[in-house]
């Protein structure tokens, strides 16, 4: 009976120092890249997606967790042929989705500059390949239980193992692609 009601207390006193918070969200993405013949670009919404936030006992951010999944088939270039050729090259009849995974201590996403949130560190899985990137974080915005904010990184398609053909022989893309996300998180719980 003494270890149950202990390990009451101790959950008790977790529970007091570190609050979890979840959040509801959802990012519109931005897409672009070159090729030997004219730039080109597209755009895409992840799966609304939930994050999670746990604060110490004064109230500030300690860690944050989520899973972002875009359907690649929702991508689009207002280029019918394009998105064909873009979804072949991404295997998207085997990889249907992209899955971007955050778990990050806020250390690692805080600037001491600013005391704002500066990079994203996340696992970018693509082609069942997994990727880590650091997305540089701006336009930051948090009012109520609202937070907002810009996400900007690059990826090659190289080292993410996307081929796309050439087209007759001469127009080529670009290895890197350009990605621009604009996320707004709601807070589900007070």
């Amino acid at each position: 009976m003494k270890t149950f009601a202990y390990t009451l207390a101790l959950l008790a006193f977790v529970m007091q120092t570190a609050r979890a918070e979840a959040w509801k969200g959802n990012a519109e993405i931005q897409f672009n890249g070159t090729s030997t013949l004219h730039d080109w670009a597209g755009k895409v919404k992840a799966e609304p997606f939930a994050a999670h936030l746990t604060r110490d006992a004064a109230g500030k951010p300690e860690h944050l967790t989520a899973k972002v999944e875009v359907k690649v088939t929702g991508m689009d270039t207002a280029e019918p042929k394009r998105d064909e050729n873009m979804r072949k090259a991404m295997k998207a009849a085997s990889f249907p989705l992209v899955t971007g995974t955050i778990d990050a201590p806020f250390s690692e996403i805080m600037s001491p500059q600013s005391h704002q949130p500066a990079i994203l560190p996340l696992t970018l899985e693509l082609l069942g390949r997994k990727h880590q990137v650091k997305a540089r974080i701006s336009q930051w915005s948090e009012k109520d239980k609202t937070a907002s904010f810009d996400l900007d990184f690059s990826l090659s398609l190289k080292e993410c193992g996307i081929e796309v053909p050439s087209m007759l022989l001469v127009v080529r893309v670009g290895d890197t692609i350009k990605l621009h996300a604009s996320v707004k998180l709601v807070r589900s719980n007070p």
